[in-house]
């Protein structure tokens, strides 16, 4: 990775303000192919080296030795490490376990902050209390992080997508879960919603820098199409993978060949027809992001959560108009509930704009024939 100069200045600094006493340091993170510092307060932690965190219990660290998988069943990862004894008394020394330990509490609690001021504190994230536990883990393949396990290759600089991304996972599943909204799943919808989450939080299209591999990372300035094509089917995304990680896809003893196994072993017989939620999601998401560069992050956060609270809703609306239609939210209750916000909040204004951009992406808007 190039940017050798701002890391070292980064690195100086981390070393330079990084005493106990002065409760402050300085987060070195990747945005837009950009190396960027911001220093925060160790509020979080006293001077005994504890976590105080609304969100956080306790945070573990350890070395990744391997994972394996229940039931050869990809989305159930159990990893096997080597524990490591946290000591934030002391010094914190720039990319030790300490470092990303912080880097994790840090941003975790700044996503949780961000979802609790858009969905009114209607999100109980501490109902999930398997999750106040956080693993951080030193590991060979980032992009299995997950809402428990954060997995950093050492001297990594993750975007902070990477928190949203997880934080919004936890928010997505408390909204069907207990809120009750209908995506059935991690649906194309859910994850388009989602992820828009994501890029906004991180002010940035780019989900994924420095810890997805290269060819997998999502960017929601392009223009992804609707219908989705055979490039965003689940067979296309191992490939990907096979191809970023061509030694270890080879070895069998590997994380990786693990992970693929397992979702070879899972899915062989849908691969060409299920799309990658993931990137398939970015249909929804680069079209809420295109509204968003052009009316702005609050008007474009507020019209897509009050949107998502009122989903079912709109889904009723639409059963209403066309009894035998399925019960499971898709793009046209989003397209519809934006629509019917965008006039009870801002009378109406960005309804053309609205319009224009789901067009441009392929979505065939004159088929909503249920708008007022």
């Amino acid at each position: 990775m190039k940017h050798n100069l701002l890391c070292l200045i980064g690195v100086l600094l981390v070393i330079s303000s990084c005493t106990p006493t002065s409760r402050k340091m300085e987060l070195i993170y990747l945005r837009d192919s950009e190396l960027y510092t911001e220093t925060i307060t160790l509020d979080f932690i006293d001077k005994d080296g504890n976590i105080h965190s609304p969100y956080i219990d306790a945070v573990k660290f350890g070395f990744l030795d391997s994972v394996s998988f229940k039931n050869m069943n990809p989305d159930r990862m159990v990893t096997h490490i080597t524990p490591y004894i946290l000591d934030f008394s002391k010094k914190i020394k720039p990319y030790s376990p300490e470092y990303y330990c912080i880097y994790t509490v840090y941003y975790i609690n700044k996503a949780i902050e961000y979802y609790n001021y858009l969905f009114h504190g209607k999100i109980d994230f501490n109902s999930q209390e398997w999750l106040k536990t956080t693993e951080v883990l030193f590991g060979d393949i980032p992009y299995l992080s997950n809402p428990k396990n954060y997995i950093f290759e050492k001297n990594s600089h993750p975007s902070p997508s990477l928190f949203a991304h997880e934080i919004g996972h936890r928010a997505f599943w408390y909204l069907e879960g207990s809120l009750g909204i209908k995506f059935k799943g991690n649906s194309i919808t859910h994850m388009g919603l989602l992820e828009y989450f994501t890029v906004s939080f991180n002010n940035s299209p780019l989900v994924g820098e420095d810890w997805l591999p290269v060819n997998v990372l999502r960017n929601a300035e392009l223009l992804y199409q609707y219908p989705l094509d055979d490039s965003l089917t689940l067979r296309s995304l191992l490939l990907l993978l096979e191809e970023y990680y061509p030694a270890d896809a080879q070895n069998p003893e590997s994380n990786v060949s693990k992970y693929l196994a397992a979702f070879y072993a899972s899915y062989d017989d849908y691969l060409d027809i299920i799309y990658d939620n993931h990137r398939g999601g970015m249909v929804l998401t680069s079209t809420l992001w295109r509204i968003r560069e052009q009316i702005g992050q609050e008007k474009t956060d507020t019209l897509v959560a009050e949107t998502i609270l009122k989903l079912n809703t709109y889904m009723d609306k639409r059963i209403e108009s066309n009894p035998s239609s399925k019960d499971t939210i898709d793009w046209f209750d989003v397209f519809y509930g934006l629509i019917q916000e965008d006039n009870a909040l801002f009378s109406g204004e960005h309804i053309q704009l609205i319009k224009d951009e789901f067009v441009r992406t392929g979505y065939l808007i004159d088929l909503v024939d249920w708008i007022d």
